[in-house]
């Protein structure tokens, strides 16, 4: 979506996506309504972006997110905690928004559950009351006064040392994470932060969303330009990822990135390189099928275990990239094959893998591999693959 600029080229409007309250009238299922109130979709749009509501669909997390230059975590009913459904969502949201580099920025609860992923405490009371955090039943008037940490990019939006904001929660975060506290009260409570991640995350406690002030406003102005920026290649939109077209076209889709069984992660990104744990055959979220190859499993069905176990990582991979065009090499596949002790055609099994992956990335699908036999692997699948990927930006 483009607007005339004064230059005479187009400029790009950033598309926010936005978390909703979801709001249950007496139990009925039917009447279930996702609620979020209209002042911040007007600061985002006031901003220059495009604000769009993203219901509770985690299976669509990576469409929504191929659609979105940034994410905004709002609040919650003031004072009040987000139900489990809503923080389980919006916990996936901000893990899928960092992984991608998508700008991110949260308010209120927002804040919190942004701070609380990255690592700090969410804290269920807030100090002696010095300071008065909750004034009103709206965030519509001047409450109290922060600080702002010197050399901070929040700083460099205000332009000064103290801000004055509204103010409306019962409660806090707490603790040390990956982020640094630009802001406090006088009372010590965290009020802003800046994640230390990959892209531009920015969490404030106060609600600039009712733009009391120019400082306000300037927030949503730099959070939807840094959106438009990452979402844009020369001023014009990026062009739709191939890869998935590709896919489409030999008769498969990503499954969801599904949860590890375990105290581990499905895929993590140091600098451009992107390492997927090992993945199972599961399709429907369901286990492809069991056994050993060589003893009730055949070599066809290994093969087709070995491109469904692929089409798992690639998930994984597409969740940390965003887009899975930004992949532009990788490094190695590794493929486990649970067999009897007389079974031998291991590197025929991982073919599966290899060949697909050749299929869908033709220009760069080359890779060091590994194919070893086990006696056994979880779940009692016979195919194990992992995954290690290149990154660069993405195709124009």
């Amino acid at each position: 979506m483009t607007t005339p600029s004064h230059e005479g080229r187009p400029t790009r409007r950033a598309v926010i996506l936005m978390t909703p309250d979801i709001e249950d009238p007496a139990g009925i299922p039917t009447e279930r309504t996702y609620a979020v109130r209209a002042n911040y979709a007007e600061a985002i749009s006031e901003a220059g972006g495009v604000p769009l509501i993203l219901p509770y669909e985690t299976h669509a997390l990576a469409a929504a997110l191929d659609l979105a230059d940034g994410v905004l975590i709002t609040g919650t009913t003031p004072g009040a905690e987000g139900v489990a459904e809503r923080r389980s969502f919006e916990l996936k949201l901000v893990e899928h928004a960092v992984n991608a580099g998508k700008p991110l920025l949260g308010i209120c609860h927002g804040m919190q559950l942004i701070g609380e992923w990255l690592g700090g405490t969410f804290a269920r009371s807030l100090p002696a009351e010095t300071v008065d955090h909750m004034p009103s039943a709206m965030a519509d008037r001047i409450a109290h006064e922060i600080s702002v940490e010197p050399g901070s990019a929040l700083a460099d939006v205000l332009g000064g040392r103290t801000a004055k904001v509204n103010s409306l929660h019962r409660h806090a975060l707490t603790g040390v994470g990956r982020f640094r506290v630009t802001a406090r009260a006088r009372d010590g409570v965290i009020e802003a932060f800046e994640g230390e991640t990959p892209g531009f995350c920015l969490g404030i406690q106060w609600h600039p969303e009712y733009r009391l002030t120019d400082f306000d406003r300037a927030i949503f102005r730099t959070f939807v330009a840094r959106s438009a920026a990452r979402g844009t290649e020369d001023g014009l939109p990026k062009k739709p990822c191939p890869v998935r077209a590709r896919l489409a076209a030999l008769g498969f889709a990503l499954p969801e990135a599904s949860a590890p069984p375990g105290a581990f992660v499905g895929a993590i990104r140091v600098g451009d390189t992107v390492t997927v744990s090992g993945q199972v055959p599961l399709k429907d979220k369901t286990v492809l099928r069991t056994g050993h190859l060589g003893n009730g499993v055949s070599l066809e069905d290994g093969r087709e275990c070995a491109r469904w176990a692929l089409l798992n990582a690639l998930a994984h991979l597409e969740r940390v990239a965003g887009n899975l065009d930004r992949v532009k090499g990788f490094v190695r596949l590794a493929g486990y094959v649970a067999t009897a002790p007389d079974f031998t055609q291991h590197g025929a099994v991982v073919d599966g893998a290899s060949e697909l992956l050749r299929e869908i990335f033709p220009t760069c699908w080359p890779h060091a591999r590994l194919a070893v036999g086990v006696g056994s692997l979880p779940r009692g699948v016979p195919v194990e693959i992992e995954l290690t990927a290149l990154l660069g930006d993405a195709e124009g």
